[in-house]
């Protein structure tokens, strides 16, 4: 059976390292001057060459025919280390061997002197799977190692390396490779294999990399493997089970329109031919991260192809102010929820109609609440406005401010009889920009506010017509108190006050509390127009009641059967249900 291809051509020398020539240089130069640590921590995303360069440093360490730094890998000792036969390095998996008892047998064996070659090595992958306890019996060993002894430690996340060893080691990143470098790598390995690759194809494999050169060989033999020759675009975009270029323009496309059935067609569209979920995300999620950039000024940071540079401007042209952001937030998440045992499709469309539809903004959520006053007045039946006079400006322009006499208070209380009433606002047109549609919110708000000002709002009548949009207000604030209110109505009224009267007891309470009375009189000021303050009456019937301090006849009956009680507590009951009102019971 043969290799796979990202074992074939492994690197064997520093000098092979791609995309990390510093790792790579310091290395070589420790090596040459003997100045070497005793531990080391090599941390990088998957496939950037972190084993590969630890193995290369063993050869190194034991190699009796050093060249500038570099392994021979000639030696006895190098032919050993690459058959893998060497038991003086030793390669431990952490995520299988993680725990107190496999580092306490390290431990032990690190006293021992090679069997074979000059230094033993210690390569941990995944080091960062070792739990607190494997840790603090490894700390010591590896702070204080034996002068034959090297450590190699390769992990993927290394905050999750305890700083106790991170500070005891040398650290190196290993960076993401770069496109490029990735495409001279496969093209390379493609004609050593004898095979014929096509630029583009190479292009599209190495972006699909995302800077992991194991990942990009396999997807190049992945390619390879289909049997076709040359390898086309289209071959290795069927193997990586991309969205067909077509598919996925007619997606974003849609997205940066706001067309949800469009946007849905695409999906389908694409999953019909097979396309990925998550090689979707990708997709889609590269395409808006480059028309942010595009928005933002930043072109140079797209980083696509030439067939969608134009593509990519108009998506940044035609959609809506942050709506790129937001989808790349909404695909992140989806992706994490992928992972999971779920729908693929389903929550592909949920993402993409989420990014269409986002929760409203404060300022969207202050024109809805006010634009339900609008509702509930017409709900009630008011007349029809007539239409607007034709000289007035435009829905959307500024209306100009002219200068006129403060009029009466009996104007502003009971307007003209054939002064004409303010026409509706009328709904925005499909395609109108969000200052259009400000706009229109505005004028409805008027059509509310100059509507309400009709009704005399200096009379219980005219309160009385107002109270559902009272109570509307105030739930807005405290739907509590709202409920409070329906049980109430205004009693009294005059230009400045209100008085709000209540059969219930409870219902008087609640209202007369000042927190609360501050609520309701902010809404009735915001309906009025003016500043309104708020007065309470019980209107209901008072229950006779016994002198302060006494108690009730029952409670005296009770004291006067069972001598010795003793009076713990009283509550008051229904009249109906004792016979005899204001009557109270003692334990």
């Amino acid at each position: 059976m043969s290799l796979a291809l990202y074992r074939r051509y492994r690197p064997q020398r520093f000098a092979d390292l791609v995309g990390q020539e510093v790792v790579a240089r310091t290395l070589v130069n420790e090596v040459s001057s003997g100045a070497l640590a005793h531990g080391y921590l090599f941390a990088g995303v998957r496939g950037t060459g972190k084993t590969s360069t630890a193995r290369i440093l063993a050869r190194a360490v034991n190699c009796e025919a050093l060249v500038d730094g570099e392994p021979c890998n000639a030696c006895p000792p190098c032919l050993e280390i690459l058959s893998g036969a060497a038991v003086d390095v030793l390669e431990i998996d952490a995520a299988s061997n993680r725990g107190i008892d496999e580092m306490r047998d390290l431990r032990d064996k690190v006293r021992y002197l090679p069997a074979v070659l000059r230094r033993k090595v210690y390569i941990i992958d995944e080091a960062h799977m070792l739990t607190t306890d494997a840790w603090n019996a490894f700390l010591k060993t590896l702070e204080e190692p034996p002068p034959h002894v090297l450590f190699v430690l390769a992990t993927t996340e290394p905050h999750k390396v305890p700083e106790t060893v991170r500070s005891r080691v040398q650290r190196f990143d290993f960076r993401r490779v770069p496109v490029p470098a990735i495409e001279q790598l496969l093209d390379g390995v493609a004609r050593k294999e004898g095979d014929e690759v096509d630029a583009d194809a190479l292009m599209l494999l190495a972006t699909a990399a995302q800077g992991s050169l194991r990942d990009a060989l396999v997807l190049l033999e992945q390619a390879l493997g289909a049997g076709e020759r040359p390898v086309t675009v289209a071959v290795a975009r069927r193997s990586l089970g991309l969205t067909d270029p077509s598919t996925l323009h007619s997606l974003v496309m849609s997205l940066a329109g706001a067309d949800p059935a469009g946007t849905l067609r695409a999906a389908a569209a694409a999953f019909a031919a097979g396309a990925d979920p998550r090689q979707l995300f990708r997709d889609v999620a590269r395409l808006a991260r480059a028309a942010e950039l595009v928005a933002l000024g930043f072109p140079e940071g797209a980083s696509v192809g030439p067939d969608e540079v134009a593509l990519v401007a108009d998506l940044a042209a035609i959609a809506p102010a942050g709506l790129w952001l937001r989808l790349l937030e909404l695909v992140a998440e989806a992706e994490m929820n992928l992972r999971q045992s779920v729908d693929a499709r389903l929550l592909v469309e949920v993402c993409l109609l989420r990014a269409l539809r986002p929760p409203a903004a404060d300022g969207e959520a202050a024109g809805v609440a006010a634009l339900s006053l609008r509702v509930a007045a017409l709900e009630r039946g008011l007349p029809a406005p007539s239409p607007r006079p034709a000289t007035d400006p435009p829905a959307g322009a500024p209306r100009a401010r002219t200068e006129s006499p403060a009029p009466a208070q009996g104007a502003l209380d009971s307007p003209a009889p054939d002064s004409p009433a303010p026409a509706p606002a009328s709904a925005p047109a499909p395609g109108m920009g969000e200052a259009g549609a400000a706009a229109t919110a505005v004028a409805e708000v008027e059509v509310v506010v100059e509507t309400i000002g009709r009704r005399d709002l200096t009379t219980v009548d005219g309160w009385v017509n107002e109270w559902p949009v009272a109570i509307e207000a105030v739930a807005r604030e405290n739907k509590g108190l709202a409920g409070v209110l329906r049980d109430c109505r205004p009693v009294e009224a005059d230009a400045t006050s209100v008085t709000i009267g209540t059969n219930g007891r409870f219902h008087h309470e609640q209202i007369s509390d000042p927190e609360k009375r501050r609520v309701i009189a902010e809404a009735l000021s915001a309906i009025g127009g003016r500043p309104v303050h708020v007065l309470t009456r019980f209107t209901g019937e008072e229950r006779p009641r016994g002198p302060s301090g006494a108690v009730s006849d029952v409670t005296q009956a009770v004291l006067g059967t069972f001598a010795g009680s003793r009076v713990t507590a009283t509550r008051l009951h229904d009249d109906t249900r004792l016979g005899a009102p204001g009557s109270a019971s003692g334990a």
